[in-house]
This record gives structure tokens, sequence and C-alpha cells, in this order.
């Protein structure tokens, strides 16, 4: 018996193909893709946890958005695929065999999700070839403007009581090592790693958080908050725990919305910034500060628009445009940045094809930098060399750190590098180790001030070396050993430096001596002729064994305070002692001695 059933289903098929699309097949499965278009909840679930985690900023210019926008319109695609795959299959199941002749057509709604991905990819690949340099390299070059200045007249004078010379790592030792004397805190918090430069009233410091010691210790403490942060003198290596007004409720050790990314993104969704740093105001107040951004040349290069403030007490946030921006702030312009756009400057000022060929004038920023603390501005220093392979500057470049004021100082001078590794050979047998040096101005003679670091990167001697002549190098143990050295065979003039004429040397028998710690460091009070005088365990080894009426002679300044130990030294049982020993020993010659020792003593101790 012929089956007549299929014959018509199909008859009627093939009598309605012609007007039939995948826009039918949508209207008349409904009921077929409803259970996977459920799929939009997972999806709606997915990028939600997605953008809590990942915090995307909402922006034009934001590459991890159209990273998520473009798999969110790949799922979509997938998801209806899916729901109109089964409406077909369903349809076929029903009785039909497809339909001979049958015309596939993409719908409307798979054109409005795939062909504007092609689009969007030729307009970054066009606006990135038309905004560059190639086209435009005058925009690049003029992306920082530099005066160019005298630097015996014009470059700061260097206040001798505000040289920088404790570096990040060795902030950290004498972080670390505080925090760690105090059990009560040191069980539930960790030092943060940021030690942020900055200027606070003129005087500058590194700053960091303190940090809860994992989740448990979060669980704990979380609902106190964070009481203290860490203040390291920038000059002395004073180390001080500050307790703020309120505790710090807002970190990157917080969980959840009180972390400091999480609580900026959601009060600032569509706003591209920076990785906020922590910085407290004038008065102790902690901050974290993001710099917000926009874009040079349409997608090209990012363009500070303005300043986020998160009050790391109480969560309260406050944008501020650039020419709003208070005076504490210190970090507006990252280093990173600015040594960018020094470097477009140097290339592209006299073209792009002179860049590639004659290279007339082209210069670019030495591989380092360094900061300085001038007034209560921070300032960005480093080296402009040309591109010809050498091992000299043209001149320096100041940034404030803040405004973007830039300023550049020609004057041939040794490269930075060249410098450390001559102050390194003035000291080759001991194998230490530069830092990148500070550029100081000293009665208007350019000088690099550098510090020398064993392999335990503790500080040994202080180095000064000759900018414009890089042999002529000086070292010594402490900062005003060295510039009294420099001084007495340097004719200085209105310079703030304690020189040889200041010194006076004395001889006398000790009358009473005592040691005693000030700021984690060994010093000793000890009285001849009824003065007393302030001296240094760096100065020499042999302090701890000089007693009641032994015979010493040194230098000190008018204020007491010693600076040199001279020759041999008879104690009180007839023995003569060499202080001069003490220039070869292999003891730490830093101010912070007892505070890098006592890291490395308790490393040794804790094998």
């Amino acid at each position: 018996m012929k089956d007549v059933t299929n014959s018509s289903r199909t008859k009627r098929f093939k009598m309605n193909h012609e007007n039939f699309s995948f826009k039918d097949i949508f209207q008349k499965s409904d009921k077929y893709g409803t259970k996977i278009r459920w799929l939009y909840l997972v999806l709606a679930i997915g990028v939600t946890i997605y953008y809590y985690v990942a915090l995307p900023a909402i922006h034009y210019a934001a590459p991890e958005f159209w990273m998520m926008l473009f798999v969110i319109t790949l799922i979509v695609i997938i998801i209806e695929s899916l729901a109109d795959g089964m409406g077909l299959y369903d349809q076929v199941k029903a009785g039909t065999d497809g339909g001979k002749g049958f015309k596939w057509k993409l719908p409307l709604k798979y054109k409005l999700l795939i062909y504007p991905w092609p689009i969007l990819l030729l307009v970054a690949f066009v606006s990135n070839l038309i905004f560059s340099p190639v086209f435009m390299a005058d925009s690049f070059a003029n992306m920082i403007k530099i005066e160019t200045k005298d630097f015996s007249k014009d470059f700061p004078e260097t206040d001798m009581d505000h040289i920088t010379l404790v570096d990040r790592d060795t902030a950290e030792r004498l972080g670390d090592r505080q925090l760690g004397a105090l059990t009560e805190l040191v069980s539930q918090f960790e030092a943060a790693d940021d030690y942020t430069q900055i200027s606070k009233a003129g005087q500058p410091f590194r700053v960091s958080p303190l940090e809860y010691a994992g989740f448990f210790k979060w669980l704990n403490n979380f609902s106190k908050g964070i009481p203290n942060y860490i203040q390291v003198d920038n000059v002395t290596g004073k180390v001080t725990l500050e307790k703020p007004a309120q505790p710090i409720k807002y970190s990157y050790s917080d969980m959840f919305n009180r972390n400091v990314l999480r609580k900026l993104r959601f009060a600032y969704p569509f706003k591209m910034f920076s990785h906020p740093s922590f910085e407290v105001d004038d008065e102790g107040n902690p901050f974290y500060i993001a710099t917000t951004y926009g874009r040079h040349f349409f997608l090209k290069e990012p363009k500070v628009t303005g300043l986020v403030t998160l009050n790391a007490m109480t969560g309260v946030t406050q944008y501020y445009p650039l020419n709003e921006i208070p005076s504490w702030v210190d970090r507006v312009y990252s280093s990173d940045l600015l040594m960018h756009q020094l470097e477009m400057h140097g290339h592209y000022s006299n073209g792009f094809f002179n860049s590639l060929f004659a290279k007339n004038g082209v210069t670019e920023p030495t591989k380092g930098y360094n900061y300085l603390a001038i007034g209560d501005d921070l300032y960005m220093y480093t080296g402009i060399t040309s591109v010809v392979a050498d091992e000299s500057n043209i001149g320096f470049v100041l940034v404030n750190m803040r405004t973007k004021e830039a300023s550049m100082y020609p004057l041939t001078a040794a490269e930075e590098f060249s410098a450390m590794a001559s102050a390194e050979g003035s000291l080759q047998e001991k194998s230490y180790t530069a830092t990148f040096p500070l550029l100081i101005n000293v009665g208007g003679d350019p000088l690099y001030i550098l510090t020398l670091k064993d392999n335990s990167g503790l500080i040994k001697q202080y180095a000064l070396v000759d900018a414009q002549d890089y042999q002529e190098v000086y070292t010594a143990p402490s900062v005003k050993k060295l510039l009294a050295d420099y001084a007495a065979t340097n004719q200085i003039e209105d310079a703030k430096v304690v020189d040889e004429s200041s010194l006076e040397t004395i001889t006398g028998q000790v009358e009473n001596i005592q040691a005693t710690v000030v700021d984690g460091n060994s010093i000793y009070y000890f009285m001849v002729d009824g003065q007393v005088y302030r001296a240094d365990i760096s100065l020499s080894d042999r302090l701890p064994f000089v007693e009641e009426g032994d015979d010493l002679e040194f230098k000190a300044g008018q204020d007491g305070v010693v600076v040199e130990i001279m020759g041999d030294f008879a104690n009180s049982r007839g023995e003569s002692v060499d202080s001069s020993e003490s220039s070869d020993s292999d003891k730490s010659a830093d101010p912070l001695t007892e505070n890098l020792d006592a890291v490395e003593s308790d490393a040794s101790s804790e094998e």
C-alpha cells in the first residue's frame, strides 16, 4: 500500500519552499530553541564573573574591552546557531527532507553579529597606519614639550640634607626589618612591595602600606582594617610605622569590593587608568592615586586626562582634571610614559625619515632613570644621548612628575652607566655593584652620586663621580665624609657641603664613652676635654673597643658630629690600635649598617 502521508508532506513543503528562510525556521521553532537559549543565562553569569575579576574598562580605546565584546559575540553566534539548528532538525524530523531547491539565506541577526568585526579591524589597521610617525612625526615629537636651560644657572642647587640615596631595595630591607621587630604586627601583616617615592612636606620618603599576610589573616582583621603604613626617610634611612587617623580599609590585599582596583573600576567603569600607586598627603593620610588616560591620535598613544584619588581609609573617590590636581600628589605621569615620550621626542623632532637614514640630531634617553625631590615636587631625571653608540651624554632632562614640565640641560658628560663602571673600578678588588646615580649640582658642577653594594645588597661605600670627567672618582664610608673629601680638593663656592675648613682636628683623652642605638644604628657618644662628640659605628669598627682614658684623634664639625677617626689610638692598657684598619674592613660603611647587617644576621641564624 502506498504511503501518501509522507508524500503529501513533501508536496506541501515543495509548494512553499520558494518563500522559506531561516527567519521562518526561527519563528516556527521557538519551542525547539527555548532550551538552547537558556544558555544566555549562563553567558550572563559568566560575563558578570569575568567583569568582576578582570575589571576591563568600558572604553573604545581599551583592548580588553574589545576582547570581551568579541568573545561575547562569538558565544551569541554559537547559541543562536545551536537554537536555529535544532529548529531545522525538528522541522525535518516532522516530515520534510529539507526541500529540494532550497536556497539558504543568512538571517539579519547573523549579519549584525558578524559583519562589524571585519570593518572594525579595517578601521584599526588604517588608523594605525595614518596616525603613525610616518605621517605625524611632529605630533609624536611634541607629546612632551622640553625647555632648554643652562645647568650652572638653572639646575637647582643640591640641598645636601636631601640627597635621596636610600633606594628601593634598601628601603624594602629596612621596612621588613622594622616590621619583623614588632611581633604583634608581623604575625598578622606583612609589608607590601609598593615603597613609592614621594615628597611629603618637602621631605623625600618611600612609603608602603602593610598588607594582610594571607586569606585567613584577612578574615581575622578585615573588620578592623590595616593599622599602619611604613615610611622610610630617603636621606637618613629612618623607618617609622605611621598610624593614620583611621585604619586602612582599602588595599590590594583586601578582598571583594574593598580591593583597590575593584573599588575604582566600579566607581569609574568608563575610565581607563593606570596601576594605582600608594601615596600619602602632607598630613599623612593614605591614598591610592590612579592616573586616567585617553588616546593621542585616535587609538595610538596614551594621553593623560586626569587623576582619581581613593582615600584608603574611607573609600571616598574623587576625580580631578589636569588643571585641578592637588599639590600634594607627586605622581601623575608615570616614569615609563615619560621615558617613552622623551624617546619619541628625540627620534622624530627632525622627521620620520631622518630617524631612519640621516639621523641628524636624533637622540634618546639613557636606559635608566632616578628621582630627585626638589621642593614639594618629585622629578624624574635621565640622561640624553645620541643614537650613535657611545658612552657620553649630550645633556640631562628633569621632568616634573605632577605637571610634566620638562627641562633639558645641554651638557657633555659621561653616561650614567660609564660613571657606574668607573665607581666600581675604583674599588675593583671589592667587586661592589653600583646603583644608578643621582645627578647633583655642587657649586655649579655636575656630579653623580651613588652607592656601592656588595653581593648581599648591603651598602658598603658612597661614590662621587665627576659627570664631565668620570675618571675622577671619590669614595667614602659616609656621605658627609664623601662631600668633605670633594670640597677639600675643589674650589666650591656657596655650596652646601661640609668642607675641611669647617672641621676641627681634635686630639685628647676619652673621659667618658657610652654606646646607644639611634634608629637602628649604633652611635657612640664620648667626651673629650668636657665636650661631647657623636660617632657612628661606620667610621671605625674599633669604636666598640674604646675605653675611658684612651687617646683619640679625630675630625668633627661644630655640631660635635665626628666625620673621621684618624691614625692610631692608644688604649688605657698601653695597647696601640690602628683605626685605619677600618677602611679596609669588610664591615658595611653605610649609616644604615646596623639595620642591614641585622637583616643578614637574622637570615643566617634562621638557616
